[in-house]
């Protein structure tokens, strides 16, 4: 898999698929979730919450990856990755497993571009750089060979922090 990092708003990375961040309610609340709710309106939300209703939950496992549509957003559809639990705590294994899980997702629909926030960092508890030793491991599974992921963040800051863990845990595997 090939990775690029840039700085800017996820929701403007054209990409076949977006894994954004989500919680285990799967609400539009904030954060990424909350641009998209604001970009596209309630339709996605609603996708989402008829996704639990028709399960007959009110919420998802951490580690759950919802697919719905992606509106008037450049994607063919959104991954909605559940990287944190009920009481918003993760871990850089469940981010990896939710990313795993997310890009397996995206390798069966024939996805060649994901995009993707940094998840379990804004109301998560995991910095920039636990992100980046989440992610690393996954850049070697041959699966993803077809994929570049382009992972966007807020600043050139975040952007240094995250291409040093990412070189860092490489060397260490």
């Amino acid at each position: 898999m090939q990775v690029e990092i840039k700085v800017g708003d996820v929701l403007q990375c054209p990409a076949d698929v977006l894994i954004s961040t989500a919680n285990p309610w799967l609400n539009l609340s904030g954060g990424v979730n909350g641009a998209i709710l604001s970009a596209v309106g309630p339709a996605i939300q609603d996708e989402l919450h008829t996704y639990l209703k028709s399960h007959g939950i009110s919420a998802v496992p951490a580690g759950t990856v919802v697919q719905s549509g992606a509106g008037s957003l450049p994607f063919q559809c959104i991954f909605h990755a559940v990287a944190i639990d009920p009481f918003y705590d993760s871990s850089i294994d469940l981010v990896r497993q939710a990313l795993r899980t997310a890009l397996g997702m995206a390798v069966e629909r024939g996805a060649r571009t994901v995009a993707s926030p940094t998840l379990a960092t804004g109301y998560g508890p995991l910095t920039i750089p636990d992100f980046g030793r989440a992610v690393s491991p996954l850049l070697n599974e041959s699966r993803f060979d077809a994929i570049t992921l382009t992972i966007v963040v807020r600043s050139e800051e975040h952007r240094a922090d995250l291409q040093e863990a990412i070189h860092c845990a490489a060397n260490q595997a």
